[in-house]
């Protein structure tokens, strides 16, 4: 494609290269740039793409993408490079927005479940903190939101793949940082609301606002599916005409009637359009009647067939980390979650805590480098439900455990055992070595994911596989 066909819709302030030459490639990453490539050089919080340029140049890069110009270099000075970079990698790749019905999904809490749930009742292409799958990719996903040049990507296979749907699971960092600018969001669903990433944005209105940008982006025919029991509710409905509303309350247009806790599940009974519709749904958790309720949310909002939906998440639905549920021969049961917010943990333990009359054991910890006000919270809420408790390493990143667990310890403990060890493996050890029969280790924070993030390098490492590992050690 030509540079020329690729700058379309972009506000450009100057033109230092020759519109005719064939682009054959869009980048942000210096280490996947090749011959005939665009680059966008952006200056983040942590790297200067600009000082990537030169090497760049020498791979064979044919033009550069930047807020300002370069000198002895073919560039494109833009106005804002992050819109500019949604532009031309739309452009580059076909524009696949404009042929898929595109699903929002944001929200603290809740995002990834109610995200496979919608791939399982559209049919649909998925963007998700879990996995990116397109038809022609099934991956494990790095960011909750991909750099927009991915997105676009991935949407084109999904429309070369024949997917029809598409839903994308949209964190508040991509909204700021304009990961999905360019997108028109034909509905939108919003959560959750509780307090995180306040590392980032200082406070809960301004996290508040970003999460809220979603809206700016639905169509003008397009719909949302709002939590009607949040404190946030009236907000939101301003930002959003003729929400679908689900919840508890008489308001609610998928009402959740009622639940019954079973072993492997939730019996659930909703509410609507003055019908009552049973489901049993396999994840425990009582706040799952929600999420499932959002996926209901917009199937009736695009007029798919919800019976047949209800009836495939009977025969059986999981999410890889979402209360991911190991039983033992000896009676032991381990659980791995990627709650890792005050109000995440509280809504896990709650629940599962239903689900024994033995011991809940819970690992957990905290990220470095993150919100410290939240850690003292997140113990709190362990320490409210669970039995015994370890405090670990969770990420720490470039910040020492011994900080990160003195800002926990600041939280209060209700008399409960609380033990701090720095070795996340070890702590786990020692949750199943102390299980018996009938008890429940839960081990949260990291769900699917599969490293350890320590200083500035991603360490191999497994929640699930090490489980498995103490069980078979313990003879559990």
């Amino acid at each position: 494609m030509k540079l020329g066909e690729l700058l379309k819709g972009v506000k450009i302030k100057e033109i230092k290269a020759d519109l005719n030459i064939e682009i054959k490639g869009v980048c942000y990453d210096s280490r996947k740039c090749g011959e005939g490539y665009a680059f966008f050089a952006r200056k983040g919080l942590t790297y200067d793409g600009f000082k990537f340029i030169p090497a760049c140049f020498k791979k064979g890069v044919s033009v550069f993408f930047g807020e300002e110009g370069f000198e002895d270099y073919p560039c494109i000075v833009v106005e804002d490079i992050l819109e500019a970079q949604a532009i031309v990698s739309a452009n580059f790749y076909g524009n696949p927005q404009n042929f898929l019905n595109i699903v929002g999904v944001t929200g603290t809490n809740g995002k990834t479940t109610t995200c496979y749930l919608l791939k399982e009742g559209l049919n649909a292409g998925l963007i998700s903190t879990v996995d990116i799958i397109t038809g022609k990719r099934k991956e494990k996903a790095r960011l909750t939101t991909p750099e927009s040049t991915d997105v676009f990507l991935y949407l084109r296979e999904m429309v070369d793949s024949g997917f029809k749907y598409a839903v994308i699971e949209v964190s508040a960092h991509a909204l700021t940082l304009k990961r999905i600018f360019n997108i028109e969001f034909d509905s939108v669903v919003f959560t959750t609301f509780s307090r995180d990433h306040l590392d980032y944005y200082n406070d809960m209105e301004s996290y508040l606002k970003a999460k809220l940008k979603i809206f700016e982006m639905l169509k003008k025919d397009g719909f949302c599916v709002l939590n009607s029991d949040l404190d946030v509710i009236e907000k939101l409905k301003t930002k959003c005409k003729n929400p679908l509303l689900v919840g508890k309350g008489k308001d609610a247009d998928i009402r959740i009637q009622s639940l019954k806790e079973k072993e492997n599940g939730i019996e659930i009974t909703y509410l609507i359009k003055g019908k009552e519709k049973a489901v049993f749904f396999p994840l425990i958790g009582d706040y799952n009647s929600y999420n499932l309720g959002f996926a209901i949310g917009v199937l009736e909002g695009l007029n798919v067939d919800v019976d047949l939906f209800l009836k495939k998440i009977e025969r059986g639905f999981s999410v890889p980390g979402r209360v991911e549920k190991i039983d033992s021969s000896g009676g032991v049961t381990v659980i791995i979650d990627f709650a890792h917010t005050p109000e995440g943990l509280e809504n896990l333990l709650c629940s599962i805590k239903k689900h024994t009359h033995s011991r809940l054991i819970t690992v957990f910890g905290c990220g470095g480098d993150r919100d410290r006000t939240k850690r003292p919270l997140m113990l709190e809420a362990v320490c409210r439900y669970s039995d015994i408790v370890f405090v670990t390493a969770d990420n720490p990143r470039n910040e020492e455990l011994s900080q990160i667990f003195n800002d926990i310890k600041k939280g209060r403990s209700f008399g409960k055992e609380v033990s701090y060890i720095e070795d996340r493996k070890k702590a786990i050890f020692e949750a199943v070595a102390c299980a018996q029969k009938g008890d429940i280790v839960v081990i949260a924070g990291k769900g699917h994911e599969d490293y350890q993030i320590i200083a500035d390098k991603k360490i191999p490492f497994s929640d699930r596989e090490v489980a498995l590992e103490a069980l078979s050690y313990e003879g559990k």
